[in-house]
């Protein structure tokens, strides 16, 4: 047998040997990949998809899909409250009440309640807070979500409008926190229902808690301006009736 038959016959025997490896490595892969699945589902609970911190996420965080990864868990692995990946979206846009720590799973008990207000501002728009006091604001009696007109003391003794259709945020008085989900808990001495606390809502004016402070959603342009207005003078938040028909 010639040298050059010789050295055909060992390149396609090389050839084959390799594809045969290739063949045995692959086959042992997808035995491996059966075999895992198989074994998350006969684990009990079965296996659920669950979203994992891609990096250290810390407190007060707003959440967002970017900051994790999916993956397959056995659901004997999951702590209670774990958050599977179809019902992330429900929380999406709150913000972390803890640490979630590098590969740890997403679970309910790192999150905080409903979305802040603050965390709504549209584009544009700039949170401020001001001083504020019962007189010149409403009474105290100003609820989340209302819509106010600003106005201010001017030089020459007058009061002339800063800006209309004016959000409220946040406030220290217990009506704006009312207005975000109804009377709390510490809302009723004792756990008694109806029995209400100083400084409720539904307690007269003179036994509430004097207002002290108010945020506001303000065009970001505005914001300079009305700061200067509030160093100044007086700010007054005024509630407009519209007229009928009035858009």
């Amino acid at each position: 047998m010639s040298q050059k038959k010789k050295l055909t016959i060992s390149i396609i025997a090389g050839f084959a040997g390799a594809l045969c490896a290739v063949l045995f490595l692959w086959t042992q892969a997808q035995s491996a990949t059966t075999a895992r699945a198989e074994v998350l589902e006969q684990l009990e609970g079965g296996a659920k998809r669950v979203l994992v911190a891609r990096d250290r996420i810390e407190a007060g965080t707003i959440l967002s899909d970017r900051l994790f990864t999916e993956q397959t868990w056995p659901g004997m692995c999951l702590q209670e409250g774990t958050i599977t990946v179809g019902d992330f979206e429900q929380y999406s846009g709150n913000r972390t009440a803890a640490t979630i720590l590098r590969g740890e799973a997403l679970s309910a008990t790192r999150i905080a309640g409903d979305p802040l207000p603050l965390d709504r501002l549209e584009a544009g728009m700039t949170a401020l807070t001001l001083p504020a006091d019962d007189v010149s604001a409403l009474g105290g009696e100003i609820l989340h979500g209302m819509r106010l007109t600003l106005m201010a003391d001017t030089p020459d003794g007058r009061v002339a409008e800063l800006v209309t259709d004016i959000e409220v945020l946040s406030a220290n008085t217990p009506a704006v926190f009312a207005g975000l989900g109804g009377p709390h808990d510490s809302d009723f001495p004792d756990g008694e229902p109806g029995l209400l606390a100083a400084g409720s809502p539904s307690l007269p004016p003179s036994n509430r808690e004097p207002l002290n402070w108010v945020t506001l959603a303000v065009p970001s342009l505005q914001a300079e301006q009305i700061l200067t207005a509030s160093r100044a003078g007086t700010i007054h938040l005024v509630l407009p009736k519209k007229l009928e028909g009035e858009e």
